[in-house]
């Protein structure tokens, strides 16, 4: 009798209805209300279990759980330490550490990843910076589990594609390939994975009746836990239990009832999976698979799955990075039966079977080989600006009409929405300008209305002192990719021209990785004779390499001089935007500013010489320009102390209000024929 009610309950369109009406609610609470730190920021020493790590270079990261998560930075003063720690650290080791809390960073430029956000949507508040690490207790045996088999796979050929493959973990794999062509799914473990170890274990386990699934179970929760309960695995998990209760309890509960189950059950666990990427994907593709229609055909269901899975994601891709890859439906046609059926099994035999090392070895070069090959052909990359999330929903309503009628008309409607997007972000009668929070680095993007034009003067650039091999992180954040990013977001796929005042790294040190990501159809180096920097720009892209660019879109006038000193060589410009003018002075030094005080430099807004050195700046000089607004662009405790107090103390005495990139994050300006508005990140933080 109770289970035949329970039955009854569970199929109810009315109690399925007022779950989701529960859990959101409960959702919308839980975000609504503000999550704090239990610690204080003159918290010095913390105690707790290491959940996860990570050792890149000389940089040592990892989680302490205690009263709640804290995010633990360290850097190793030598090679043996790092060699030490590489042999003893274990998950589930008991640490103690002494340093310094603080709150994590933020984006410095609009619509880029936000790491305080991050880590707070993993109930993350603070981090801490480690002078001192110890070990004051010992992991528990599934820990112990857990790390001997990451010290097995640590020893093995490949062993950054069996870790990422067996265990998800992809901090040691190249991934820019990956992502370019579509394909990083395939090594963040998910529903593939688990679906494949179910049906290896029914067919291994087959003889054990009832008893065979309480094994898999079993066997899949302790899986969960090695890969750190991840939401695509969880989902995968879950549903596998509710498929085997539904069939034991004879419930007779759709799979998508199920899997709707799963989802609130999973929102209940914790909401903020809601805002966690794998989820989102996980998620949106399986639920659209259930109105997909199969074909008979295996190739044509193949390419069906792949589209289906391709327009389920577009949106998230979208919101996340504001690029997708059209052609990732053919290369997923290509890989997924690749990984699927020879590399992921190959990888689960080398852990017993050491003999087939070399099997592995050759498919992965194959691999590699088709994916970098791949990576050469951009045709299919397309750019998708930010929008309202919100408006995506319409999209979803769109492509669900499409698969359960198959209409043409619903799929046209889809491209419809998609051009709209597109177009969206170029219907703009003004210009902008950026001064870009790129550190201790300067980059200044100008852009014309209906984005005719887009110029990029200097790409910031960070410089390694001295470092030595072991130092060297693999997966260190790209300034470059931050700043494509940015443009992406903007509906910019391309930049008309690059200028680089100077050859000084943090004015062009970003500069190859962003010729290598970007469109870029046209340089501009100094005229001064070419540094090692700009020399290996000049022989990688001569091609595209001019004496002067000529905007199209509005006036700007250039002043160079011909010095020795590569700061004392910057090209100047003086650009003129309807009645608005800007001054970019790159690291102009004084003797620079004298001359140019015979011209015509007074203008609305001056780009501060050389990140507010006491070599520029001179009272003369700002007199002459008298901006409304003085930026200086330099990095938060530089090691030159810029702004000097003397820079400072000479725009108070000329009046003139300044802002600087570390306080105030990217700053732009909105130029009309009205005049100017500014505007700050830090204000919309």
């Amino acid at each position: 009798m109770y289970l035949q009610n329970l039955k009854t309950i569970l199929r109810s369109n009315g109690f399925l209805f007022l779950c989701f009406l529960v859990v959101g609610f409960y959702v919308f609470i839980y975000f609504l209300l503000p999550k704090e730190s239990v610690y204080p920021l003159t918290t010095t020493s913390l105690i707790g279990q290491v959940s996860s790590y990570k050792i890149d270079g000389n940089f040592f990261s990892f989680v302490v759980m205690d009263k709640e998560a804290v995010q633990v930075f360290y850097y190793f003063d030598s090679e043996e330490e790092k060699d030490e720690w590489l042999q003893k650290m274990e998950y589930g080791l008991e640490v103690r550490v002494h340093g310094t809390m603080e709150l994590p960073s933020t984006a410095t430029m609009p619509y880029t990843f936000n790491y305080q956000e991050y880590l707070y949507y993993k109930n993350i508040y603070r981090i801490f910076n480690a002078d001192t690490i110890e070990i004051v207790g010992q992991n528990s045996w599934p820990n112990q589990i857990k790390s001997s088999l990451y010290r097995q796979i640590k020893k093995m050929p490949a062993q950054e594609y069996l870790i990422a493959f067996l265990l998800g973990n992809m901090n040691d794999l190249e991934t820019a390939a990956l992502r370019d062509n579509g394909i990083t799914h395939l090594f963040a473990v998910s529903g593939m994975h688990i679906s494949l170890l179910a049906v290896f274990l029914t067919k291994v386990l087959r003889n054990l009746g009832r008893k065979r699934n309480i094994l898999i179970c079993v066997f899949l929760f302790f899986y969960a836990f090695l890969v750190g309960f991840t939401p695509s695995v969880l989902r995968s998990v879950f549903m596998f239990y509710g498929v085997t209760l539904n069939e034991w309890g004879n419930l007779k509960l759709s799979k998508l009832r199920i899997f709707s189950f799963v989802f609130l059950f999973m929102l209940c666990l914790n909401p903020f999976y809601l805002m966690d990427l794998g989820f989102q994907y996980s998620f949106l593709i399986c639920f659209t698979f259930f109105f997909m229609k199969p074909h008979s055909n295996k190739i044509v269901n193949l390419f069906l799955t792949s589209a289906v899975a391709f327009l389920a994601s577009l949106p998230i891709s979208a919101i996340h990075f504001y690029e997708v890859n059209v052609l990732s439906v053919i290369w997923n046609m290509l890989f997924i039966p690749y990984v699927t059926y020879i590399l992921y099994p190959l990888c689960v035999l080398c852990l017993f079977v050491n003999f087939l090392t070399p099997v592995l070895t050759f498919f992965l070069n194959v691999f590699e080989w088709l994916n970098v090959g791949l990576q050469q052909i951009t045709i299919g990359r397309v750019v998708i600006p930010y929008i309202f999330a919100g408006w995506w929903l319409l999209y979803y309503g769109g492509l669900l009409l499409f698969l359960k009628s198959a209409k043409k008309k619903y799929l046209g409607y889809l491209l419809l929405f998609l051009c709209a997007v597109k177009v969206s972000s170029k219907i703009n009668f003004s210009y902008y300008v950026y001064f870009l929070d790129v550190g201790q680095g300067d980059a200044a993007v100008i852009i014309a209305p209906w984005q005719k034009e887009v110029l990029l003067i200097d790409t910031g650039g960070q410089m390694n002192y001295n470092t030595e091999s072991w130092q060297v992180r693999k997966n260190k954040v790209k300034q470059a990719s931050t700043i494509k990013t940015f443009l992406n977001a903007l509906g910019i796929a391309h930049i008309d021209a690059l200028i680089l005042t100077h050859g000084d790294y943090d004015h062009a040190g970003n500069a190859f990785n962003l010729l290598e990501q970007m469109d870029i159809r046209n340089i501009v180096l100094n005229h001064n004779a070419y540094n090692s920097l700009e020399q290996e720009i000049a022989f990688s892209y001569g091609e595209k390499i001019r004496e002067s660019y000529l905007p199209k879109s509005f006036k700007w006038d250039e002043y160079s001089f011909l010095m020795k000193d590569e700061n004392a060589a910057s090209l100047i410009y003086r650009v003129e935007l309807f009645s608005s003018t800007f001054l970019f002075m790159g690291d102009a030094t004084k003797a620079e500013e004298q001359k140019l005080l015979k011209e015509d430099i007074q203008s609305d807004v001056l780009k501060v010489g050389h990140h507010g050195s006491k070599t520029s700046s001179s009272i003369s000089f700002l007199e002459k320009v008298h901006p409304d607004y003085a930026i200086i662009s330099a990095g938060e405790n530089n090691r030159y102390n810029h702004p000097s107090e003397e820079v400072l103390d000479n725009l108070e005495t000329v009046d003139i209000p300044y802002y600087i990139t570390f306080q105030e994050k990217t700053i732009w300006f909105k130029v009309s024929k009205k005049g100017l508005e500014m505007y700050t990140l830090s204000s919309f933080s």
